[in-house]
């Protein structure tokens, strides 16, 4: 494998109230109110959440949302401009076959309690990460060799084109200090260490006194875990530097503060069951199959019927765009899925084909006893995706297409999203999303292909881009898996997803907060714009533009 053009074509593709106040600073001073304006601050309060993703385990799917760089280090990552490029690891190749792997690496990396990080280190994450095969698939990683202290080698047993995302996103854990309780005490070799966390509260970063890199400037930072409207509530009263806001309160004035908007492949749609009820059982023992939406003229007509834009609109304020795939404006997607939509009259035609009728004129078609009608199952924590759900479910009626919302949690909803319709989210900077969420030997294994999903067509040509040795090579295979002329997993062809927006990453924050150079922001604000905060300064000449 060619490694300086794979990763160069990488790259150049994807450029393509009073809350918690007293825990959060001693009860000395809020974040904001009654200060110097020419003061240099070095310690931050920051609300993006009512959750810390992942609770800093990778076996808990930490690393997935951006947030790997914070408190711990990884073999690569990526740069504000989404360039692959070394960390932990130093250097590094891939064989002409892709099969080999050598990474060489620094030695100047310590953990937080002052430990060397170690090829025996990077070992046990690996092989801990692919036993347990629930959040990440190294299914193809076939051995690890540690060649000396300073260089490990993986074999692969086929090649494999996204393991470079992976190794941006799996985070380095120490082998001696790793258990089932180190969400509580995580150590990491990451520019910031944890040192507090009340769970569902806050939690507190300071710097990592043993950190290889540069300094961060700031020295601290608290994030509070609040909801939208109480975290606008605390940045009105001055308890918060900087929040993720909702679209709506984005003309919301506050002395000081400023909107922060960063575009993003964020987005949001609806899953939907591929399968007819009775299909089987997840590994878990959930159900799997709906009766409506495993009949493809339903999710044809929901894909070109609804109007994306009154959706980006109403519910996101304008702060977003309308999206088609999981993958729009990457350079994989294939741009043959963006349709022109709200053609409610075709969507008609299609359900009418497909003998949804409604005979009894009660608003909502049937079809052989069954009436076009499914629950909807959305977050009601997240205020965006509960909005979504009522617009679409107002849209439906439309067609004659009834959508019972139903407010719940995640816990729940993973009980129950093989077999409903869930209002769904993601995004990444690499397309091995787009595998897991459309390969069938996946289905049911954690957030993996929830809809059960089975085109052999689609899983031939993903294969193939998988074992491509260019990214060139790659992303045809990945386009023609959306939509090759006659079947694909797209709107155009078997509709397993029926996606709906991509959203602006909207924040309020204090004006001489300067956050860096902020790349194209991937699924999940609470981390996204905290990807690079050990690069943040303070700007005490700033004003509100």
């Amino acid at each position: 494998m060619k490694l300086k053009n794979f990763v160069s074509l990488f790259c150049t593709g994807l450029l393509a109230v009073g809350i918690f106040s007293g825990c959060a600073n001693g009860g000395k001073t809020t974040a904001n109110s009654n200060q110097d304006k020419s003061e240099i601050k070095d310690e931050l309060i920051i609300s993006m959440g009512t959750r810390p993703y992942g609770e800093f385990d990778p076996r808990k799917r930490w690393g997935i949302m951006s947030e790997s760089q914070i408190i711990h280090s990884t073999l690569l990552k990526k740069t504000s401009d989404l360039k692959i490029v070394g960390d932990y690891a130093k250097e590094y190749q891939v064989s002409d076959d892709g099969l080999t792997w050598t990474f060489h690496l620094n030695d100047n990396f310590k953990f937080s309690n002052g430990e060397d990080v170690t090829p025996e280190d990077v070992k046990f994450t690996y092989e801990m990460l692919k036993k347990d095969g629930i959040n990440w698939d190294l299914s193809f990683l076939e051995k690890i060799e540690i060649q000396d202290d300073k260089t490990i080698i993986f074999h692969l047993s086929e090649p494999r084109s996204t393991f470079f995302a992976q190794l941006t996103e799996i985070v380095i854990l120490p082998k001696d200090h790793y258990d089932d309780n180190y969400s509580e005490n995580p150590i990491g070799s990451g520019p910031y260490k944890l040192v507090q966390w009340d769970k569902d509260q806050q939690a507190i970063f300071e710097v990592n006194p043993y950190y290889h890199g540069k300094k961060p400037h700031f020295k601290k930072f608290t994030l509070l875990f609040l909801d939208e409207n109480a975290a606008l509530a605390a940045a009105k009263n001055g308890t918060v530097d900087m929040i993720y806001a909702l679209p709506e309160f984005a003309d919301t004035k506050i002395d000081g503060f400023k909107l922060f908007s960063h575009e993003s492949n964020d987005v949001r749609g609806i899953s939907m069951p591929t399968q007819k009820s009775g299909y089987g059982k997840t590994p878990q023992g959930y159900p799997i199959g709906n009766d409506v939406t495993s009949d493809i003229a339903i999710r044809k007509a929901m894909y070109i019927g609804f109007d994306r834009q009154k959706i980006v609109d109403t519910v996101l304020n304008g702060h977003g765009k309308k999206a088609y795939s999981l993958v729009d404006k990457m350079p994989w997607w294939n741009e043959e899925t963006a349709i022109e939509d709200n053609r409610i009259e075709e969507a008609k035609e299609i359900l009418e084909k497909a003998g949804w009728v409604d005979t009894d004129k009660d608003g909502i078609r049937e079809k052989d006893g069954l009436k076009a009608s499914f629950k909807l199952y959305h977050s009601s924590a997240d205020a965006v995706r509960t909005n979504i759900a009522i617009v679409v479910a107002e849209q439906a009626k439309k067609l004659g297409i009834d959508i019972q919302l139903v407010g719940s949690n995640w816990d729940e909803m993973k009980t129950l999203m093989h077999s409903n319709p869930t209002l769904f989210g993601g995004g990444r900077h690499h397309p091995h999303q787009f595998y897991t969420m459309h390969d069938p030997k996946g289905a049911g294994i954690s957030y993996n292909n929830i809809v059960y999903y089975n085109n052999p067509v689609v899983t031939e040509y993903m294969e193939k881009a998988l074992h491509s040795n260019t990214m060139e090579e790659a992303n045809k295979y990945w386009k023609l898996a959306q939509w090759n002329g006659e079947t694909g997993a797209s709107g155009l062809g078997d509709v397993p997803f029926v996606w709906l927006i991509r959203l602006d990453h909207i924040y309020l924050g204090d004006s001489r907060i300067n956050v860096g150079k902020q790349p194209v922001h991937a699924h999940g604000h609470e981390w996204a714009l905290l990807a690079n905060i050990a690069e943040w300064t303070w700007d005490a000449d700033a004003t509100v533009k």
